[in-house]
């Protein structure tokens, strides 16, 4: 696994159609190259902008990245294979034309409801701070290790859920 965590904004519906839901890729006859080896695929993407593009080009396959909206994580999986999608196929086909061209796969993704304030406790960020955009956090902001950070929500989301 990676050692990288990045917080990712996402709105429901588009979240809801491509990383809660599994997408059978079979349904689909202009699949971009990066998954055409895929049966089924979770994937999300970054908005276009230069800092975006900055934390995306740091993110590597294994690294965790926490989905946040709307006051609370939502979701939790580890990045699979990374890719440009210069065609626009997510936008045009899953997301309302939205500027997001730099896709990421997911794996090992489970839904979670974990208040703001809780994983901001585990950050040493402020109760309220809310992340603008993808972002990585900080190497000395992440004390524990990657796969713990999930199970700690998993466990949250059981618990509290």
């Amino acid at each position: 696994m990676g050692s990288n965590v990045f917080l990712a904004p996402c709105d429901p519906g588009n979240f809801d159609r491509t990383v809660l839901s599994e997408i059978d890729l079979s349904e689909y006859s202009d699949v971009p190259a990066a998954l055409s080896d895929m049966e089924t695929v979770r994937f999300w993407g970054a908005r276009d902008g230069s800092r975006n593009e900055d934390h995306f080009e740091t993110m590597d396959a294994g690294d965790l990245v926490l989905f946040y909206q709307a006051g609370e994580y939502v979701g939790a999986g580890w990045v699979g294979t990374k890719f440009e999608d210069e065609e626009r196929w997510a936008s045009t086909t899953f997301w309302d034309d939205a500027p997001s061209t730099l896709l990421y796969t997911l794996e090992g993704f489970i839904p979670v409801s974990v208040p703001k304030a809780a994983v901001n406790r585990i950050f040493d960020y402020k109760e309220g701070y809310t992340p603008r955009g993808l972002m990585r956090v900080a190497a000395g902001r992440v004390d524990k290790q990657p796969e713990s950070i999930k199970l700690a929500l998993q466990r949250y989301t059981e618990k509290h859920g």
